[in-house]
């Protein structure tokens, strides 16, 4: 696997936590 594409699904990860913390603590204070 090529190191540069083995670097893009690392980004893509770190981007998906990212975006799935922020929506969550949205929810979480939208609940509140």
């Amino acid at each position: 696997m090529p190191r540069k594409f083995q670097r893009l699904i690392i980004y893509i990860m770190i981007a998906t936590l990212v975006l799935g913390g922020v929506f969550t603590a949205a929810a979480g204070l939208g609940m509140f």
